[in-house]
């Protein structure tokens, strides 16, 4: 090989020397469902769910992310990545056609969808989030795959913190004084977060109790709502549609019955995916419900101040009355 031939080559494969290394590639992780991965490269990605491009760009690796869905729409640049299909209607060929060294797919996309991608031979990262805890981790997990670990870390301190500091204020409330809260994602028929939702655990949280216990999102009556009388109700939908769920609520002749509608505490969100979406910025979420419920946490009736027994009270009293004695017989 001629010294010419011997730079070129060196030119030619020095970024991809460099990028192994930086990366450490390959390595194994395990993803959400216990299935240890490989991966060799991740120069270019493509993401199966909103919430998992949120987390790719905050981690800083949204330069290499070229395909997402068509629901991607934060931040701005997601906006215009080709698009490979809806969550839950993944197009296999936009996905192989877009040639990617990695795959981040959520449990919502299907098990077959995701089957059929790691047939065809493509590495396959699965994530499915269920607690913050989760989504935490997740970060770290696509910070470590990307390579962007302290990145990860910065972020994952700093919604941590975001976090600390709402629930170390709401953490030790009792459930007596708490308020009730209702939260909806439409009117006809009725859905409301449930147990085991993310609005669920973030309204307990934000210092509220989630009115309705059922797991996931249920159907409610309207018979149900009057008769659990949440004092909160928050109204979610896309698109504007949070708006157009308050309209429905407040005008609603039997719904004028809770404590919700009767105080005006219907509250419109104006973007549900900080709520809704396991991704970064769940932490704003979280703020934002904590703003509506925290005014209408009842007061500790035990932390009013009982001036007879503050230290020392006796003593100033006996010097009260002595006073009151000497004036009385000085005629002042």
């Amino acid at each position: 090989m001629t010294r010419q031939s011997l730079i070129i080559a060196l030119l030619f494969f020095l970024p991809m020397i460099l990028l192994h290394s930086v990366q450490g590639y390959p390595i194994d992780v395990i993803d959400n469902f216990g299935h240890t991965v490989t991966i060799t490269n991740s120069t270019r990605i493509v993401s199966l769910s909103p919430c998992n491009t949120e987390i790719l760009f905050a981690v800083g690796a949204g330069d290499r992310v070229v395909g997402g869905t068509t629901y991607d729409t934060y931040p701005s640049e997601a906006v215009n990545l080709s698009k490979i299909g809806g969550f839950s209607t993944v197009n296999i060929e936009a996905v192989v056609n877009l040639s990617p060294d990695l795959v981040l797919a959520e449990h919502g996309n299907g098990e077959e969808t995701v089957n059929a991608l790691k047939n065809l031979g493509l590495t396959v990262v699965s994530l499915n989030p269920k607690t913050m805890d989760d989504i935490l981790e997740n970060i770290r997990l696509v910070g470590n795959i990307t390579g962007n670990d302290n990145t990860a870390e910065s972020l994952i301190a700093d919604m941590t913190q975001q976090i600390k500091d709402i629930t170390d204020m709401t953490e030790d409330i009792p459930n007596s004084r708490k308020p009730r809260v209702l939260y909806i994602v439409w009117h006809e028929p009725m859905y409301a977060a449930g147990a085991g939702s993310y609005p669920d655990d973030l309204i307990q949280m934000a210092g509220g109790k989630n009115i309705i216990e059922a797991e996931g999102w249920p159907v409610i009556g309207i018979e149900d709502v009057v008769d659990k009388n949440p004092q909160i109700i928050i109204c979610s939908g896309m698109g504007g549609g949070s708006y157009t769920i308050m309209e429905a609520i407040t005008g609603n002749q039997i719904l004028a019955q809770t404590d919700a509608v009767k105080n005006n505490k219907v509250y419109p969100i104006d973007d549900p995916n900080t709520i809704e979406l396991a991704g970064p910025r769940i932490v704003q979420g979280l703020a934002e419900l904590h703003g509506y419920i925290e005014p209408n946490i009842q007061p500790d009736s035990n932390a009013t101040s009982d001036i007879s027994s503050t230290p020392g009270f006796g003593m100033i009293l006996a010097l009260g009355m002595i006073l009151m004695v000497y004036s009385k017989r000085k005629g002042l």
